[in-house]
């Protein structure tokens, strides 16, 4: 767990220089916000195509090689963005760059191999504490190479910087020890659980409830990246953040998610159960978002921000581990790359509408989008019930609400 750790905190690491950064290097070749928000959602148009792919491969061939190859490609895509002199040549780094991001969905369907049930959540919160350490420096980092000046700012370094951490962590992964091993993999072609049973497309869906989570997961993405892509442009317009002070905004993100998702999410989950927990911090987002909908001194950008990040960092974990409770032990793999893939069609619908609501409506219209779309996902979690495959021991609706599972 600690190699992984590494890996999945250097990926991030490179992935999170560039996240402040990109709305103005795509400014540079003369997009406008539609634009902008549009080509940050070419990753992960890329990413709903590729990730149920590798993580059925993850199944086949283990999560190790899904790894390698997926941050192999990371590094391409970085090199290329660092090189890139028309905006078309940066929208197809970002495609080929959510082609390659394989090594999410590997990661959390690793945790889900080497932990029960009753830990899930609490390993899932461990591996995300990594993620969000990545996603609190780089962005720090990627400010300070960039400088505070848009109009004279290195955007290159950064996304060379991003290359080689890249580079980096698939070095790692080569030293992770497997976590599938052969006898429990499940070649192309069978279905999960053996002959005669069924697959995992849309019959695993119904049969273990998964639906209903992909729908929230869905539109928490949605929720979650229309703040995130439209942040660095609302900052410097209604703030005069440049790319310093952003990358200082999502360090203390960052900082907060990696202290939740490290020290209380395991805690919280215990507590409350992850069903629980989930709808709690589904309305603490929708709050969070609504403040930065009205925010005009700087003290309630950062109550939004607090709020926010602390609802992000315990509700991707207590998402993840229901999801993972759905599926067999040979289809964590395809239902977690099911679930990053649902997390992806939030990502582009989220970019897509937040520009045109921030050209067209008002600067803070996004934010209150984004809180509305939270309501739905309250219901959708609402309607979940942990009666699944990967479950041992019945629902997370407890009794006295200090377990996750049925007395």
């Amino acid at each position: 767990m600690a190699v992984l750790f590494l890996v999945v905190f250097i990926g991030l690491f490179g992935f999170g220089i560039i996240l402040p950064l990109f709305p103005f290097y795509a400014e540079r070749f003369g997009a406008s916000p539609e634009v902008i928000t549009w080509t940050m959602a070419v990753y992960t148009i890329g990413q709903v195509v590729a990730t149920p792919f590798w993580g059925r491969l993850g199944d086949a061939w283990g999560r190790r090689p899904v790894l390698v190859l997926s941050l192999f490609g990371t590094t391409l895509a970085y090199i290329m963005l660092a090189f890139a002199e028309t905006l078309e040549l940066v929208i197809a780094s970002r495609v080929f760059a959510g082609l390659m991001a394989g090594n999410t969905s590997a990661a959390f369907a690793y945790v889900a191999d080497v932990t029960t049930p009753e830990t899930r959540a609490a390993g899932m919160g461990r591996i995300g504490a990594g993620l969000g350490l990545g996603f609190m420096l780089g962005p720090a980092v990627g400010g300070l190479l960039a400088g505070d000046d848009v109009a004279t700012a290195d955007y290159v370094t950064p996304a060379l910087g991003a290359a080689v951490l890249s580079l980096v962590a698939m070095v790692g992964a080569f030293f992770l020890a497997e976590s599938l091993p052969p006898e429990r993999r499940r070649p192309f072609g069978t279905p999960a659980g053996g002959a005669g049973t069924p697959g995992t497309g849309a019959g695993t869906m119904l049969r273990s409830g998964l639906l209903p989570l992909m729908a929230a997961t869905a539109l928490f993405y949605v929720s979650m990246s229309t703040m995130e892509s439209i942040f660095s442009l609302w900052a410097n317009d209604a703030f005069a953040f440049g790319p310093r002070s952003i990358g200082v905004v999502f360090f203390v993100m960052g900082a907060i998610q990696a202290i939740v998702q490290a020290g209380l999410v395991g805690w919280l989950a215990r507590r409350f159960g992850e069903r629980r927990l989930a709808l709690g911090c589904s309305v603490l987002v929708g709050v969070a978002l609504a403040v930065l909908a009205v925010a005009q001194a700087r003290w309630q950008l950062w109550t939004g921000v607090a709020l926010f990040s602390f609802a992000v960092g315990a509700i991707n974990p207590a998402l993840s581990s229901l999801v993972s409770r759905t599926a067999r032990a040979d289809e964590y793999g395809t239902v977690m790359g099911w679930y990053q893939a649902a997390g992806a069609v939030g990502r582009v619908i989220g970019p897509g509408i937040s520009g045109a609501l921030y050209a067209g409506v008002a600067l803070g219209a996004p934010f209150a989008v984004a809180a509305a779309v939270m309501l739905p996902v309250l219901g959708f979690v609402a309607l979940f019930r942990d009666n699944a495959p990967g479950r041992r021991g019945g629902s997370d609706d407890t009794q006295d609400g200090t377990t996750g599972t049925t007395p």
